[in-house]
């Protein structure tokens, strides 16, 4: 997971440009009214995402003045989100915030909607909410789908409020068969808190990242198989340790988390990989 900048948009300065060209007076009075549920929501998931504690906000089936779901619903959809709407300068401040437009919450494909962290369905007052709109690839996005965390340690990982890029918690163990296989696991140090531990765990079972870095490690492996054999045969193991050392290095620089850095950090310190599999 990457961490995210935290959005300082003002969600009353949101909420309002979204229903500024409702031209339907009566709908637009009624929004209207809700602004203080719309801001005092807004506080409250500000301050339970600080906390972990986001679990502990009720669901709203039914809002005040007579708001229903679905208006509140394509407030977000028809009033954000689409191209030209009025609050559609907020919806690409939000997707402009990954780093090389990666989704923050697998760090690999490429961001293409907002997500919900709340689901809008259950909680129609964070609709517009920036602090509950989190960039993310479609993937990621229709895997958590509507999910409704039921303890701390069921809080997915949330790159607005949390930071586990200098914390090594991504490993990699090597399958010694051929074709080499990687499995991907989570193994962070002994002294991290036990909570965000298992809250790292679940983000990592919830977006099926395992299956996904598996896949891409795949497709890198073939891809070094020529230059790691002509550097077997050429130097021994001794120098094909030593370039995937120098390899699984420079991936640590970048990220200590990333599935590259995993797998060369993996490979590097695998004996069989190194001595044996290429002399087989």
């Amino acid at each position: 997971m990457k961490k995210l900048i935290k959005p300082n948009d003002n969600v009353l300065d949101v909420f309002h440009t979204c229903i500024s060209r409702i031209r339907d007076q009566d709908l637009k009075n009624k929004l209207t009214a809700i602004s203080q549920e719309i801001e005092l929501s807004s506080i409250e998931f500000d301050t339970k995402a600080t906390a972990t504690q986001l679990h502990t906000i009720s669901p709203h089936d039914h809002l005040a003045n007579s708001v229903t779901v679905d208006e509140m619903k394509a407030i977000y959809t028809n009033r954000m989100a689409k191209k030209l709407a009025p609050g559609r300068v907020y919806y690409d401040r939000l997707m402009s915030l990954p780093e090389h437009g990666r989704c923050p919450l697998c760090a690999q494909r490429v961001v293409s909607t907002l997500d919900h962290y709340l689901p809008k369905a259950h909680f129609p007052y964070l609709v517009v909410t920036p602090f509950n709109l989190i960039p993310a690839c479609q993937d990621c996005n229709k895997t958590k789908n509507e999910d409704i965390p039921n303890s701390s340690e069921e809080e997915t990982l949330h790159p607005y409020y949390d930071d586990v890029e200098n914390i090594s918690w991504l490993k990699a163990r090597l399958n010694e068969s051929i074709p080499v296989a990687i499995e991907f696991y989570v193994d962070p140090p002994a002294n991290t808190d036990q909570i965000l531990i298992k809250r790292i765990q679940f983000h990592f079972k919830s977006f099926k990242l395992a299956a996904l870095y598996a896949s891409h490690a795949a497709e890198e492996l073939a891809s070094i198989e020529y230059t790691a054999k002509h550097i077997y045969n050429s130097g021994g193991g001794i120098e094909l340790k030593k370039y995937l050392t120098e390899t699984a290095t420079g991936k640590l620089a970048i990220s200590l988390n990333s599935w590259q850095s995993a797998l060369f950090t993996c490979l590097s310190t695998s004996n069989w990989y190194c001595e044996i599999r290429f002399g087989l």
